[in-house]
């Protein structure tokens, strides 16, 4: 069995048409849901770009590794996921967007790249259509004059083809459709004019947001992004929503060559996310909170001769990947990993996951299980925010000072405290 893992960028987990969101045109995830296991409660466990990376990449929580910030390195002597796949006798590679170890556009040295063994990417760049440039293993660079989204999957469907004869695990991380969001006119053509329904908690705001690699033009009245959406919530959802359509449309063309090279039936294929984008609900925007549309991420998993058109509210979160990837791909587990595989859910067989799953910044923690979500502040892990997905799925009811949830309250902080006590960093 081989592995394709997809991974974009700030995309919550509402932006598939599968999972209920009508405005929004993803046939070709839809179809890949279809073909395999919709996962409605994934969730990141620290919801910024490079510790999701970082969780993926070594099985470990952030405050494992002390990893919370962006451009932070993996620590010395974990053993990555990479390293496994390559012990295992699977040629590794990577494409695309890295930010592990640094930010910018330049060359990534290997001592940052995770162990994989092919590498074509960067670090960190919010570009999406001028100087597009990637950097390969022998850190040469390599540019284009195409949208960076394009020129991602044209580098993997190239990387696809040397790999195919061979046992091989391939990761592809698109930048898109993170801000600032530049589709290709022709995506965005495709929602011109169109009103986007917002979900039921949204308030407006302005969704603009600097970005730092480019740093954007400021005043921000000089900056093209913000003549285009700025203080428009309705456009940025635009343009957005054409940006997943064009991952969609570039997700197709991957799972298109893999047929072609006749590798469709013996790899799995993830999509998933490094967080999400709370564009305005709760009244908020960006990331780094643990609100569902922030903290949740879409998953799909297709197993070649496993679950096909199953949707699971099985709580899962990115440190589960690493021994799932295993188990998909019969490499023996490795101890110490606090994630739990999740292969066997989608193999089609009975397992039972109602959590708890933890996610994390440095100024909460987060517990979900079973219907409720409990999140804590400070260092005395203070309750603030409950939650009962089972009557309100869109986190409009807090129910943390009720009398009657008291008990809930008080179990699902012990479960937060007995976590932070086995995983901190010391």
């Amino acid at each position: 069995m081989n592995l394709l893992f997809i991974f974009a960028d700030q995309m919550h987990r509402y932006a598939l048409r599968c999972m209920g969101t009508p405005d929004i045109r993803t046939p070709n995830l839809d179809s890949l849901a279809q073909r395999g296991m919709l996962f409605e409660r994934a969730y990141s466990n620290c919801p910024v770009c490079t510790p999701f990376r970082i969780n993926l990449f070594t099985g470990l929580y952030s405050s494992q590794t002390g990893t919370m910030k962006n451009a932070a390195r993996i620590p010395a002597g974990c053993v990555t996921l990479a390293d496994a796949l390559n012990g295992g006798g699977y040629e590794t590679c990577y494409v695309g967007k890295w930010h592990i170890g640094g930010a910018g556009n330049g060359p990534i040295p290997e001592e940052l790249r995770g162990g994989f063994s092919d590498f074509i990417g960067y670090q960190c760049y919010n570009g999406f259509i001028h100087n597009v440039c990637f950097y390969d293993r022998d850190n040469r660079e390599h540019c284009f004059d195409r949208h960076r989204t394009d020129v991602t999957t044209d580098l993997t469907i190239g990387k696809l083809r040397g790999l195919a004869p061979n046992p091989f695990a391939l990761f592809v991380s698109y930048q898109a459709p993170h801000y600032p969001v530049q589709p290709s006119p022709e995506f965005e053509r495709m929602y011109a004019g169109v009103t986007i329904r917002r979900r039921p908690n949204s308030r407006e705001i302005d969704p603009y947001t600097r970005t730092w690699s480019p740093p954007s033009p400021w005043p921000p009245d000089s900056c093209p992004d913000y003549q285009r959406y700025g203080n428009n919530l309705n456009e940025y959802l635009r343009l957005y929503y054409a940006l997943v359509s064009q991952i969609d449309a570039n997700v197709g063309r991957i799972l298109a060559e893999l047929e072609r090279l006749g590798r469709a039936e013996d790899t799995v294929v993830v999509f998933t996310s490094d967080h999400g984008d709370m564009q305005g609900s709760h009244g908020l925007k960006n990331k780094s909170l643990p609100y569902e549309e922030s903290s949740g991420i879409p998953l799909i998993v297709r197993v070649p001769g496993g679950a096909g058109g199953a949707r699971t509210r099985a709580l899962v979160s990115g440190i589960d990947f690493f021994p799932t990837c295993l188990e998909w791909l019969g490499l023996p587990p490795r101890d110490g990993l606090p994630g739990r595989s999740f292969a066997p859910l989608t193999r089609g067989e009975v397992q039972e996951l109602n959590g708890p799953v933890f996610s994390e910044m440095p100024n909460w923690k987060m517990v979900c299980e079973g219907n409720l979500k409990l999140v804590v502040e400070g260092e005395e892990f203070t309750p603030t925010q409950l939650y009962d997905f089972a009557a309100d799925p869109y986190e409009m009811t807090n129910l943390v000072d009720g009398a009657e949830r008291a008990a809930e309250v008080a179990a699902l902080r012990e479960r937060i405290v007995d976590w932070q006590r086995r995983y901190v960093r010391s």
